[in-house]
């Protein structure tokens, strides 16, 4: 498996927990970030590279910053 792959499903591990901490379905979460739903689960499932004004969009309506969510990937 690629480095890259690797990154990605833990970046993508530390989104599924904390929208499951905070009780959202992904479908709340895709909405409250205006992306499609689809692209958030491929971002949760580390098929995707999402963009830092993706991410930013993500982890504002987490309350967490993007340093939280690349701590330790």
């Amino acid at each position: 498996m690629p480095r890259g792959n690797f990154f990605y499903k833990r970046l993508g591990s530390k989104i599924v927990l904390k929208r499951k901490k905070l009780k959202l379905s992904q479908q709340e979460l895709s909405l409250m970030c205006n992306i499609d739903r689809t692209y958030l689960s491929q971002i949760e499932l580390g098929q995707a590279n999402p963009t830092v004004k993706v991410l930013h969009k993500i982890t504002r309506q987490l309350h967490i910053n993007l340093q939280m969510l690349f701590s330790g990937v």
